[in-house]
């Protein structure tokens, strides 16, 4: 866990939409990443977990589903720039969420071990906070 973990979900990070919850996440990483560097997503809204099938992901104006993420390394995700999680679940705005997330973010360039597999670098958020 790093210094950059409390600015990975941040106060108005949360909006209510017909769809669901969106959840704007920030890199905690220092430099631009591929999205298949996006390795983990542990994400529970409310002591619910969320299976990540059910995400979809918008990053750059673009919008995707969590399964398509492995096949997007032509697309990045900018570290002052939010990667949006949507969410299936129902609110509306002024609704509080206790949201806990991990984020493990995969290092392409970092390889560690006799295997020489990417450094994945986590981070772990757990906050209270409004819907939008």
């Amino acid at each position: 866990m790093g210094p950059l973990d409390d600015q990975v979900v941040r106060a108005d990070s949360l909006t209510a939409t017909d769809g669901g919850l969106d959840i704007a996440v920030y890199s905690h990483w220092y430099r631009a990443l591929p999205l298949p560097s996006l390795a983990v997503v542990e994400l529970t809204v409310d002591d619910e977990r969320i299976d990540t099938a059910a995400l979809s992901v918008t990053v750059n104006g673009h919008r995707y589903g969590w399964a398509e993420l492995a096949g997007r390394g032509d697309e990045f995700w900018f570290t002052t720039d939010p990667l949006v999680l949507h969410t299936p679940v129902a609110t509306r705005a002024g609704r509080q969420h206790r949201v806990r997330l991990l984020l493990g973010l995969s290092i392409p360039y970092i390889l560690t071990g006799p295997a020489r597999v990417p450094l994945v670098a986590p981070s772990a958020t757990d906050k209270t906070l409004t819907a939008a």
